[in-house]
């Protein structure tokens, strides 16, 4: 036993030691490598199907973002890198409105909704869309698809294959004409086949006019943007300064740094003030002094002439 001052610890004899056997198993030393089975999931595309074996079990696939078109299954194209970013920016624009105008909701992540056009149904997930409060369906929190038809549809177009311009650029216009949707907007990753519709008074879709670049929304008042800036993708610091962002993006930001100038300028223009009144003081002071000097020479000049008062 090994004593310490304040506590002790039983030591065990040598003897006391017990052998451990270690049985190890034999390791082969070229052991056979494991094999990943590569599982590919293919699309069901151009399946039919029945309208309840969709929600049921391709809705919310997630391999594939598959859309319903009277009974056979259709899938979303990929986007390129570029049309993401687009889409980002044009999704933040947005939010930026609705941050100072709160009269929509802003749906994405696929929430999908029902159109009947010639007597076919069609499931469609627009890949941005707008709920106007005054909408007459409003969703539920847990809602996983909308009840109702959307006011704008948004599409981001990749042209990868011809089927997919013809898709966005024919065939949902007619849809969501059919449908009612107020606006709809097809941005293309390349600009070429970029375009931005709305309802006529006919219930037919026509272009909304553009000036000077500029697209101007029915559907939400005062929501103007231009459409080079989705591909720029410029800072909201430099679109905020802009008239035709002013009204909407960065409002908070654009008030504080006006306040701040406006401070600035006040701290400066009591700054010049109180310079101007420095000034016209040591003006002052320089115009006494100079007045004691120049009496003092001419008493100088009187007293070497002999006058005396």
């Amino acid at each position: 036993m090994i004593a310490h001052a304040n506590y002790s610890v039983p030591v065990p004899a040598v003897n006391d030691y017990i052998p451990i056997n270690y049985n190890y198993a034999r390791v082969d030393s070229h052991p056979e490598p494991i094999v990943y089975q590569e599982i590919i999931h293919q699309s069901d595309a151009g399946k039919l199907v029945e309208e309840s074996v969709y929600w049921d079990q391709y809705y919310e696939n997630k391999d594939f973002r598959y859309e319903w078109n009277n009974g056979i299954l259709e899938v979303k194209e990929m986007p390129t890198f570029l049309c993401m970013c687009c889409a980002d920016f044009f999704k933040r624009m947005i939010e930026q409105y609705l941050s100072v105008n709160s009269i929509a909701q802003l749906v994405w992540l696929d929430m999908a909704f029902s159109i009947t056009m010639d007597g076919k149904s069609m499931i469609r997930k627009p890949d941005l869309a707008i709920i106007l409060n005054t909408n007459p369906f409003q969703p539920d929190d847990f809602d996983r698809s909308y009840k109702g038809t959307y006011d704008i549809c948004i599409e981001f177009l990749s042209d990868s294959k011809k089927d997919y311009v013809l898709k966005d650029t024919i065939y949902r216009k007619q849809e969501y004409c059919a449908a009612s949707v107020k606006e709809y907007y097809i941005i293309d990753d390349k600009n070429i086949n970029t375009a931005f519709y709305r309802l006529n008074s006919q219930g037919d879709y026509e272009p909304i006019p553009q000036k000077n670049g500029i697209i101007t929304s029915t559907v939400l008042p005062g929501f103007r943007f231009r459409v080079q800036d989705i591909y720029n993708r410029p800072d909201f610091k430099e679109l905020m300064k802009l008239d035709v962002y002013k009204e909407y993006i960065l409002v908070d930001y654009r008030k504080q740094c006006e306040e701040t100038e406006k401070e600035r300028k006040a701290k400066e223009k009591e700054r010049k003030a109180k310079e101007k009144e420095r000034k016209a003081k040591e003006k002052e002071r320089e115009e006494k002094e100079r007045v004691i000097q120049e009496n003092k020479r001419l008493l100088q000049i009187i007293q070497k002439m002999g006058i005396t008062e």
